[in-house]
């Protein structure tokens, strides 16, 4: 919004004798009065100063431009108020009963991050048989590139991915998985 600045006194009466356009602005989009006048008398008095200051202005009717000004002081309000940092999620942590509260609200979580850690360790330990080149394959099938596009980031054939997937898999079927709880034997 353009600034405001102290009213002439020829525009505080011609903001006075006009004034009811303001009430009628809120009525008409159902605004309350005592939440939203505020908001919009900002717009209306610029509009004010604008049509008076400016001749150009003034072959359009004065309610116009009035409106015009107060629906643009209502876009910038409801753009504050739903802009991101006003929207944002707050909660307060406290260590113990948040971990007590998200266990009692997911009861599996405990078992699926068991899980999880178990299957990553499983994963480095696979990941440890491989050379540099054969993690970057899996590392770019993992993240869903075809065997085309490995081929061709990689610079082979497409078949030659296709058989290093398939030695990849008989090379892993020997290796004895990590037991839950314990240590992998090779």
């Amino acid at each position: 919004m353009k600034k405001l600045y102290p009213l002439t006194q020829e525009e505080r009466l011609f903001a006075g004798r006009h004034h009811d356009n303001v009430i009628k602005f809120l009525s008409h989009y159902r605004l309350p009065e005592d939440e939203y006048y505020d908001v919009v008398i900002f717009g209306y008095l610029l509009a004010v100063q604008e049509y008076l200051g400016s001749p150009k202005l003034q072959k359009y009717s004065f309610k116009t431009i009035a409106w015009n000004q107060m629906h643009s002081a209502l876009v910038d309000e409801y753009r504050y108020r739903n802009s991101q940092k006003r929207k944002a999620v707050t909660t307060t942590y406290q260590e113990e009963t948040a971990i007590q509260e998200l266990d009692r609200f997911l009861p599996q979580r405990a078992i699926s991050l068991e899980e999880r850690l178990h299957d990553q360790e499983i994963l480095h330990h696979l990941l440890s048989y491989l050379t540099p080149k054969e993690r970057e394959i899996v590392q770019l099938k993992a993240n869903g590139y075809t065997y085309k596009e490995i081929a061709e980031h990689c610079q082979l054939s497409v078949r030659a991915v296709g058989n290093q997937f398939s030695r990849l898999r008989k090379r892993l079927l020997t290796i004895k998985i990590i037991p839950k709880g314990g240590h992998a034997a090779a």
